[in-house]
């Protein structure tokens, strides 16, 4: 399935303008692409550990978990639909090198997971404001959701930057 979708991409119009080396845009476009989407991990990275380590303990602001949530919460999203955006630029640009590259793939499993534990963080805390707050058996899911968290965030990001590297090694 992911090697049809590779392939319809490579056939794309867009795919063809970027990969045109010979227009000045093109050289402009991608490495503005990754530039932005560096810019949008570090957003995003800062943001998500400001939360988990909130939910670790380690005080950073005086507020309530709610209420910094509901502070970086837009930040994440915002940054996330530009990650989103550079990185299906970077795809649709070479396809084969994204998609079929195994790497790549554990990236997107990391992220999803990542994803939908940012989501219940918010979720709680807008239906009680001091859910993850209150002791005994929240408390250590707060610390383990918020450790998984981090451990996720921080594998995404290290995937991200051995794609390049692991479709280099797999070529030779």
């Amino acid at each position: 399935m992911m090697q049809e979708l590779s392939d319809w991409l490579e056939q794309t119009a867009l795919h063809a303008f970027f990969a045109d080396t010979t227009r000045l845009e093109t050289w402009l476009i991608i490495p503005l692409s990754q530039t932005i989407h560096i810019l949008g991990v570090a957003v995003v990275m800062t943001a998500i550990g400001m939360l988990n380590l909130q939910l670790l303990g380690v005080r950073v602001t005086k507020q309530s978990f709610a209420e910094l949530s509901a502070g970086w919460m837009p930040w994440i999203w915002g940054a996330m639909a530009v990650l989103f955006v550079t990185g299906a630029v970077q795809t649709i640009a070479e396809p084969t090198r994204e998609l079929m590259n195994d790497t790549f793939r554990i990236k997107i499993v990391l992220l999803v997971i990542a994803v939908a534990i940012t989501i219940l963080y918010r979720a709680q805390v807008r239906k009680d404001p001091q859910y993850w707050e209150r002791s005994g058996e929240r408390r250590t899911a707060a610390f383990a959701l918020a450790s998984l968290s981090l451990v996720l965030w921080l594998g995404i990001v290290a995937a991200g930057r051995l794609i390049a590297y692991v479709g280099a090694i797999e070529e030779l």
